[in-house]
């Protein structure tokens, strides 16, 4: 027997091996069963066109979306530092996803978790977080923004503003302050590293929803350490766009922090403004045509990266990101970064 076919025999068997290991594992806990999700190549929303488009399915984290990630991130840094022992509370200003990660964690972790939610918020949302025994207080926001798609970035502000009050107020208390925490951002080196382990480097560019920006910031960095030339587009709703104002306005304490961080990196090469129904419908062709069960906002970043797969042509490897589960958006469809 030759030498190659003894080795490729024994690369089989490790594999084999690692393959069985893998499939007796027993977490002990559900906090350790966050990340690591599968990188997905899409063969059907994408038809005739010659194309490769992989999406990283981060609704599979356990509390349905990537902010799993980051909730635990910033939890046990705080933690850490000092800032969050026991007895305190965690609140947070979120439009849903945030609000879901931190509920679960900190059930997990034994806090108290109070959050500020916009008062339009789906229904299916708050019940999640009540499942997990947090507290819930929906905010007022504009009524023009009540029945389309959002920026989270936007619509979180008057909670915010709340979240600073009651943290000026009460000495045990703890703001995750996910708009500006850099944990938010260091918490997705991991995606992006899992990135590029899965696609063994082979990455031209990158597509994702902005939101308050970590991920977007977060995979870019990893990406563009080991890859300098990987190109980079943001998604936003066509309604409500902040990466492309000139007047952006930042206010301290309350707005900037990481979406300011994007801008000034230069690492967006575009914007890409989806419309509300594009992004809606894109999600229910994900669930039809390729079994994905995920939100609107996957079905904007789709969407978008169909299209950058376009404009870069065959050959080209495109990613981009699944944020979260479908069965938060059955009583009202929109795309809410």
């Amino acid at each position: 027997m030759s030498n190659t076919r003894i080795f490729a025999g024994s690369v089989l068997f490790a594999f084999l091996m690692a393959f069985a290991n893998s499939r007796r594992f027993v977490a002990h806990s559900i906090l350790s069963l966050i990340g690591k999700t599968p990188l997905l190549k899409l063969s059907r929303v994408t038809g005739d066109l010659d194309i490769s488009l992989m999406a990283k399915l981060e609704y599979l984290n356990p509390s349905g979306s990537v902010k799993d990630r980051m909730a635990l991130r910033m939890v046990e840094e705080a933690e850490k530092d000092g800032n969050l022992k026991p007895g305190y509370a965690i609140i947070e200003a979120s439009s849903g996803n945030t609000a879901i990660a931190l509920a679960f964690v900190g059930a997990m972790k034994g806090y108290k978790v109070d959050l500020y939610m916009p008062r339009t918020m789906q229904a299916e949302k708050v019940s999640m977080i009540k499942r997990y025994g947090a507290g819930i207080n929906l905010v007022d926001v504009e009524k023009e923004l009540s029945n389309r798609a959002v920026h989270g970035a936007y619509i979180e502000i008057p909670g915010r503003i709340i979240c600073r009050e009651r943290e000026q107020k009460e000495p045990k208390t703890w703001w995750a302050r996910q708009f500006s925490n850099p944990n938010n951002t260091k918490a997705n080196y991991s995606t992006g590293n899992e990135i590029l382990e899965q696609t063994a480097g082979r990455v031209d560019a990158f597509v994702a929803s902005v939101g308050t920006g970590g991920t977007l910031l977060g995979v870019a960095e990893a990406l563009k350490a080991k890859l300098p030339h990987v190109r980079i587009f943001a998604v936003e709703p066509l309604e409500t766009q902040l990466m492309t104002l000139s007047n952006f306005t930042v206010i301290p304490g309350i707005t900037g922090g990481i979406l300011t961080d994007i801008r000034q990196s230069g690492f967006v090469e575009e914007v890409i403004k989806v419309k509300d129904e594009d992004a809606v419908g894109m999600a229910h062709r994900l669930s039809a045509e390729e079994g994905l069960f995920c939100g609107m906002s996957s079905g904007a970043n789709v969407f978008a990266a169909i299209t950058v797969a376009k404009k870069l042509g065959p050959g080209q490897n495109v990613v981009t990101i699944l944020p979260d589960r479908g069965d938060r958006y059955f009583s009202s469809a929109h795309y809410i970064t």
